[in-house]
C-alpha cells in the first residue's frame, strides 16, 4: 500500500495538471500570476535555487502543503541539496515556531517522495 503522504502528493500534482487549462481559460488572474512567478524566480542577484528555498520556507510558515510540494520540487530541480533543504526548514521553524516544525514534516515526506519518483524507471 502506498504511503498516504505520497498519495496526497500524487493527488495534488494530478489536480494541478488537470485544472491548469481550466484556470488559464477562466481565471483572469492566473496567467498574470504565472508570468509574475516566472519573473520572480528567474536567476538574478539571487539564484532560482535560493529563491525556491526562500519560497519553501515561507510555504512552511504559511502552512501551504501544495506550495511546499511545488517549491521543494523546484528547489531540488534547481540543484538544492538535502542539507540546504534542512537548513531552509531550520529558518522556517525559527520564523514560525512549533507549527512550522509540525508542517515541515510534510516536506520531509515530500523529499522522500521526489527521491523515489526520480529513481523509478519511466512508465511505459
Amino acid at each position: 500500500m502506498q504511503d498516504l503522504s505520497f498519495q496526497k502528493i500524487d493527488q495534488s500534482t494530478e489536480e494541478r495538471k488537470k485544472l491548469h487549462l481550466t484556470f488559464l481559460n477562466n481565471v483572469k488572474t492566473y496567467r498574470p500570476f504565472l508570468e509574475l512567478e516566472e519573473k520572480a524566480f528567474k536567476d538574478g542577484a539571487l539564484s532560482k535555487k535560493a529563491k525556491e528555498l526562500m519560497a519553501l520556507s515561507i510555504s512552511i510558515v504559511t502552512k501551504c502543503e501544495p506550495c511546499m510540494e511545488w517549491h521543494l520540487d523546484q528547489a531540488q530541480q534547481s540543484g538544492a541539496t538535502d542539507q540546504e533543504i534542512y537548513e531552509t526548514i531550520d529558518v522556517a521553524i525559527e520564523m514560525g515556531g512549533g507549527q512550522a516544525g509540525a508542517y515541515a514534516r510534510f516536506v520531509l515526506r515530500a523529499m522522500e517522495y521526489f527521491k523515489e519518483k526520480r529513481t523509478l524507471p519511466p512508465a511505459i
